[in-house]
């Protein structure tokens, strides 16, 4: 069997080498004064260009020898297995719900994981190739990742293949950009992918549909957060835990807080088939990053999350308006400057001067180069009582909870404000947003005398929804507890490197202002630094309902409608060893006619 059956035609070299031992070329006869000169005599056709008999030299034979094993060499012989070498191509779904082990063995252990049975089949998949092969395998997720290829040696993807149930912790996601990326490998060859839901209808039918899942009960932590008191809770954290029983059968047992192997609090849970129960702990703030767990089942990752205490940032407040405006609007009680509004606000204090506030309210954008501002524009002309129902943009976080239900709203007739509106009358904006590239400014036409939006319960609603948007800006980072497919973000002044230390290693990252980072799948603790200064440790957890449902797992197997590709790229052994043994055959020939050559010589020297 050969590989380039057009390289035969090199076996001509076999009668180019007999017709130039049969027509030799005829010498130049010379005289000479003796013949007792000529030690080393050597037989010579004197005939021109005609037959003559073959000299069966061991010359001859080698290099008969050598033009034989070329020709056989460059036609591309393969071994006699009966198999073309192939490119086997490989999808691996990276989905965590491939991690889940289904059954408990006689001896009390967990049955391997589906991601783990995957291992093994293909595994048996490459240990069948035909020699020359070529291995691709591919992983499932948000972008797909080539984890071995491609067209590796099977050596090399067994290597990279025992990697793979480690990586099998993506959330719920697509896997036709992975089918998709492997059949452009594969070309026009057959692809198989590895999963645990059966569904061959979704892919093309050049793709070999294997699945391996099998229902599983599930006790999952499908939500799990930290945050700040709030009021007399102001020095605690509150643990807020959602629990799911994702299975038939009624489920009882125990959610426990652990910190490096001790117990904090536990607290029994029953949960009846498909019940979701919300459950809640209160810590000190200042307790270092703790474990929540439960019962272990046969799905790990949702069995347990982290939790890393939230960042407390306090906020400062300022004030340029006159004391009796800050008196109407609620600000100022009488005790002290704004500390009513500070007293609404959790964890705020009074800025010393307008320049160093983190919020401003005045009559015009004063403040520093970061301060937010509110600016409570001047009555301008006749005023304008109007009354609801207002045009509100719901979509904006700082109208979070904001009606205006019976607002009496007195606008000026001649005012217009600069910015976005996110409230209106119609065609008359009464609250705008207004953004440069450090500071957010938001204008409001209200004619405090005569309105009534701050003696309305919506206006602390405002003040609050504006200062968590203003402290959400600051320096650090916004959240420390995730889950999978969660973005941190890290708010910054301005440009930097930083490093991010990962639960697989760490990687350089660089970033302008806010460092978001999107591409969290690894549960575990992360801790960001910039030129080695520690700036931030967050956790990241499992979370995602439809991953860890594991109920509809099933299994099923559907063949590719064509066969894998032929590899032929790489050169066998059997050419390798025909190589070898021509160049031994061209050594061997150059001993052979050393000694006619130095015969020659010492003649040429004589004449």
């Amino acid at each position: 069997m050969f590989l380039n059956p057009l390289g035969l035609l090199a076996l001509l070299g076999v009668p180019a080498v007999i017709a130039l031992h049969l027509f030799r070329r005829r010498f130049q006869p010379r005289v000479v004064s003796a013949l007792f000169l000529w030690d080393v005599r050597t037989t010579t056709s004197l005939s021109g260009r005609r037959r003559d008999r073959i000299l069966r030299s061991p010359s001859f034979w080698t290099e008969l020898l050598l033009a034989l094993l070329i020709g056989i060499a460059i036609a591309g012989p393969r071994a006699c297995s009966g198999m073309e070498a192939r490119h086997l191509v490989v999808v691996l779904d990276a989905s965590a719900s491939m991690s889940a082990r289904p059954t408990r063995l006689s001896d009390g252990a967990l049955s391997p994981s589906f991601a783990e049975e995957t291992v093994r089949r293909v595994a048996s998949q490459i240990d069948a190739l035909p020699g020359g092969s070529r291995v691709t395998l591919v992983t499932s997720g948000a972008r797909p990742q080539i984890l071995s290829g491609p067209a590796a040696f099977p050596e090399e993807a067994l290597a990279r293949l025992n990697a793979y149930p480690a990586l099998a912790t993506a959330g719920r996601h697509a896997l036709e950009p992975a089918t998709s990326l492997a059949l452009q490998l594969a070309g026009d060859g057959a692809v198989t992918l590895y999963t645990d839901h059966f569904e061959p209808d979704r892919y093309p039918p050049e793709v070999g549909v294997i699945a391996l899942g099998r229902g599983v009960a599930n006790l999952a932590i499908t939500r799990a957060n930290r945050i700040p008191g709030r009021g007399a809770d102001a020095g605690n954290d509150r643990i807020l835990l959602t629990l799911a029983n994702l299975s038939p059968q009624s489920h009882s047992g125990r959610l426990a807080l652990d910190l490096d192997g001790r117990e904090l609090a536990a607290q029994p849970i029953a949960l009846e088939p498909r019940e979701r129960k919300h459950y809640s702990f209160d810590i000190p703030h200042e307790t270092p990053a703790l474990r929540v767990t439960t019962d272990g089942d046969g799905f790990a990752l949702d069995d347990e999350a982290l939790l890393v205490a939230p960042p407390l940032r306090a906020l400062r407040l300022g004030s340029a308006l006159d004391e009796t405006t800050e008196r109407q609007l609620g600000l100022t009680g009488g005790e002290s400057e704004l500390d009513r509004w500070i007293a609404l606000v959790e964890r705020s204090t009074r800025a010393a001067d307008p320049e160093s506030a983190h919020i401003l309210i005045a009559n015009a954008p004063l403040g520093g180069p970061r301060s937010w501002c509110l600016v409570l524009h001047e009555p301008a002309g006749d005023p304008l009582d109007l009354v609801g129902p207002f045009l509100i943009e719901r979509r904006h976080p700082l109208l979070a909870g904001i009606l205006l239900d019976g607002v009496v709203w007195s606008a000026s007739e001649a005012s217009a404000l600069p910015g976005l509106p996110i409230v209106s009358a119609g065609n008359r904006p009464l609250l705008t947003e207004e953004r440069d590239a450090s500071r957010t400014i938001f204008h409001m036409d209200l004619n405090v005398a005569r309105s009534s939006l701050h003696r309305s319960p919506d206006w602390p609603i405002l003040l609050d929804n504006l200062a968590e948007l203003r402290r959400r800006d600051l320096v650090g980072p916004e959240r420390t507890s995730l889950a999978t497919g969660e973005s941190f973000r890290y708010r910054d002044s301005g440009a930097g490197e930083y490093t991010l230390e990962t639960p697989d290693g760490s990687r350089e990252l660089r970033a302008r202002g806010t460092l978001v980072i999107d591409d969290l799948d690894a549960v575990g603790m992360y801790t960001l630094r910039r030129n080695g200064e520690r700036l931030a440790d967050f956790a990241v957890h499992f979370g995602d309902d439809a991953e860890s449902n594991l109920t509809e797992l099933n299994e099923g197997e559907r063949a590719s409608s064509v066969v894998l590709a032929e590899q032929r790229a790489g050169s066998s052994w059997v050419e390798l060893l025909l190589a070898t043994l021509a160049l031994g055959a061209l050594l061997f020939d150059w001993h052979l006619l050393r000694p006619r050559r130095a015969a020659a010589g010492l003649a040429e020297v004589a004449s």
